[in-house]
Formats: C-alpha cells, structure tokens, sequence
C-alpha cells in the first residue's frame, strides 16, 4: 500500500504503523504543512488497520473537528483508497454500514465522527486506533472526555494529525510531550512518537508545491500567522497586539498627505461608524489612492457625535470630492441605517456594506497583516497631523489574539479606540476589490 505514497509518506507512514504496533495506548503526533498529505497518511493508516484486522474483528475511531465537510473527506478517502486497493488486500468488498459513517472490511470497521462539543459520540470503543484529524482544531477537553475513554480498556494507540495554532492546541500538547520523550526515550523504547516533514521535504518531491508555497509567502509575507503556521509548522506568536514592531514600520510610507485628489489616480474609501457621545468611537474615514496592488493611504476625515444627517451630508461630499470608485462601509449595528442611506445615492457599483461578524473581522484583520507583511498597504508620511497619530496609535495598542478554528479576533484596549484600525482595513477591502480603470487618464491635481 505503502508504493501508492511519495517518499517522505511513505517513511512516515512505515514508521508510524509499526510504532502503533510496538507502543499501544500511546499517544503518536504528526506534522505536516498544509496540502502536504496527512490526510492520505490518516487513509492509509485506517486501511492498513482494516486489512490487518479484517478476520479477527476491531475498530478504527477517526474524528475530524466537523461531520460535514471533515470526517465525511475522510471517509470517502480512505473508501476511495481501499477500493482501488482491493485486488492488493485480497479481503473482499468494503461496505458502508447503515449510518453511512462507518467502513467495514470483514469483520474490522472504521467509524468516521465529529469532534465538535456538539456531536453525541458516546457508546464507541476503539479497539484498533483512534485518529484524530486536523487536531489542532479539536477541543482538548472535549477530546480527553469524550474520545479518550474510547481506547481505556482496549489499550488503541492515539494519532494527532495537523498543524500547530497557538501553542496552546490539543496537538501542540501533545507533540511537545513526544518531542520531549523522543529526545529521552526510556532505556529499551525506541519507538518515536513525532513525525514531522517541512514544506522544503514535500517541494523536494513535488517541485510545483515549493512554487506555490514561495507564492504563498509572497502574498501573505514570512511572518504572517498563517504562512508561519501551515508552512512553516511553527506556533503563530501570540503577543496579544495585532502588529508587531516591525510590521507597524512596515506601514511608514513616503507619499505625502493630500488635501485634494490629483487627476488621473484612483481613489477608494473605508468608512467606520462611531457612537454618540464625546467618548464613544469617531466616524472615520479613510481615503487611500489605489496604485496597482497597492493601497496608499493619503488622508483620514473624522466625525466626533455628529448626527445622522450630518454624517451622511459630510460622507457625501468627501465621497464626491475624492471621486471615490469603491467605499466599503460599516453596517453593523447603528451604521447600518446611514449606511444604507449612503448606498442609495452612490450606488452598490461603487459602496459595499459589510457587516463587522467574528469571521469577517478575522478576514479583515488577516487582510491588512498580508498587505503590510508584504508593503501593499502604506500610510502618508507624517506631517503631524492628529489623524494619523491617532491612526498610528490605536494600530500600536490594538489587541489581537487567535482561536481554535484560525480565526484572528482584534479590537481596542480597555478604555482605547479601534476607529482608526477599522477604517483602515475597510479601506484596503475597498482597494483589493477595485476593478480595472475604465479610462484612461492624464495626471496632475484635480479642480475643485
């Protein structure tokens, strides 16, 4: 089964299954970046057992963070993977039983269940394995009370498949455990319990996914917590702040602040609501001039408590003075009126409304990290203009932190403001979703 796999899997894989068979009830880890196939080392390692276990009987436990999409891939891997090795086991047809999540080979079945704290998965004993996909997504309580007691009277050894988060993961636990005993492995133990493969291994066989991971890095930038943590297995720094020193340099451009638009550049806006009271968060708007794939921005515009009607006249005549081609606006909460008041007279060509949600905001927090890693996104140089240094601050005390599922959540400190911070990666939306100009123009300022 082992030739199906490329080299650097199938030493993992080898390895791997005759650890399982010399250490049970032990606790196995496995590393690989992202689209690197440890998926395919879960497949092969349930239709080994299967195979090995068709006459006498087990069972295989493999759990996923979700039912749907998760577990129900993996399923249709591994019956994909042992049909077409059919003629190899020589053990007769897989069959699906009557729930439709679970592979059975003889006598020996694999049950394919959800991770998530919502899942009823009581009653399952896991004679032969438990396999935990994507574990660094799993809840480790949950895990240790509902997944572990699976293998206590059978002694089924345990694999973690993944990539690290946060360092503090259910995986991460774990491989820290094994790194630790595979580098004082007891007197007469040498069964290795950490496997790990680096995106250089897996570009060494497969030339085409070393390009695509050196464009990876170009798009999202070295130190981005996704590149770090899906290609270069290394833990995403939670420092508790959004930017870090260097990335916040990053944001230092040279242009100047501009007073008017100039003829013949193209100009986008992000625009965030505050709240009454003196207090409360500004309205800010950001206005960047869009240069190819870059966002530069070139003045901010702020409203303290002003009321609705003049929050919509002033948005309207910047919006018209800079001839904005795209403007993405908060519409959450109480900036969904204005919003919507805005967007009927500029039109939903030009203003997208987006609603601040943990999975937007982790998108858009994500978005600007990329954009400044990369120097895609810059400030005016600093005039001394109170508006940038409030922009300047609240980007240095702007808290950010990850979860589980790889979401970034961001906002102000206790007490601070992230006005600022929300303008601006709604305005770098609005410049990545700038299409191509449909004119051709000259260059030089602008009448007013």
């Amino acid at each position: 089964m082992a030739k199906a796999l490329r080299l650097y899997q199938a030493t993992v894989f080898k390895d791997l299954l005759q650890g399982m068979g010399r250490a049970p009830g032990e606790t196995f880890t496995v590393m690989f970046p992202r689209q690197a196939g440890k998926n395919e080392i879960s497949a092969f390692l349930v239709a080994a057992l299967l195979a090995k276990h068709a006459k006498g009987g087990g069972t295989v436990v493999v759990c996923a963070p979700t039912l749907h999409p998760q577990a129900a891939i993996s399923l249709n891997r591994t019956a994909h993977l042992m049909t077409a090795a059919r003629r190899l086991l020589g053990k007769g047809a897989i069959t699906r039983g009557r729930d439709g999540n679970v592979l059975c080979l003889g006598a020996a079945s694999a049950v394919f269940l959800s991770g998530s704290p919502e899942a009823h998965v009581a009653g399952h004993t896991a004679s032969l394995a438990i396999i935990a996909d994507e574990a660094q997504e799993l809840d480790e309580a949950w895990f240790n009370r509902q997944f572990r007691p699976m293998a206590a009277s059978t002694g089924a050894p345990t694999v973690m498949l993944g990539t690290p988060w946060d360092g503090h993961t259910l995986l991460e636990k774990a491989v820290k455990l094994n790194l630790e005993r595979d580098a004082r492995p007891p007197t007469g133990e040498p069964v290795k319990r950490h496997y790990q493969v680096s995106w250089q291994d897996v570009a060494a066989a497969r030339k085409v996914y070393g390009r695509y991971v050196e464009q990876e890095r170009e798009r999202l930038g070295a130190h981005h917590p996704l590149f770090l943590s899906q290609y270069e297995l290394v833990t995403a720094e939670d420092t508790g702040r959004l930017f870090r020193g260097g990335q916040l340099t990053a944001l230092a451009g040279a242009h100047p602040r501009l007073d008017t638009p100039m003829v013949g550049e193209r100009y986008v806006g992000g625009l965030d609501f505050g709240g009454d009271g003196g207090d409360a968060d500004a309205t800010v708007l950001t206005i960047a001039r869009a240069a190819g794939e870059r966002c530069e921005v070139v003045a901010h515009v702020s409203w303290q408590g002003a009321d609705f009607g003049v929050l919509e006249a002033g948005v309207m005549a910047e919006a018209t003075r800079w001839r904005l081609e795209r403007l993405c606006a908060d519409s959450t909460g109480l900036g969904a009126p204005i919003a919507a008041r805005v967007a009927a007279q500029l039109g939903d060509r030009v203003i997208e409304r987006v609603v601040f949600t943990a999975q937007s905001k982790s998108e858009l927090g994500y978005a600007l990290l990329a954009a400044a890693n990369t120097g895609r996104i810059t400030l005016h140089s600093d005039d001394g203009s109170p508006e940038l240094g409030r922009c300047l601050r609240q980007l240095r005390e702007c808290r950010a932190g990850y979860r589980l599922n790889r979401q970034m959540w961001w906002e102000a400190p206790p007490g601070g403001h992230d006005d600022y911070v929300a303008s601006l990666v709604l305005c770098l939306r609005a410049a990545e979703g700038l299409g191509p100009s449909r004119m051709a123009r000259g260059r030089g300022r602008a009448s007013e």
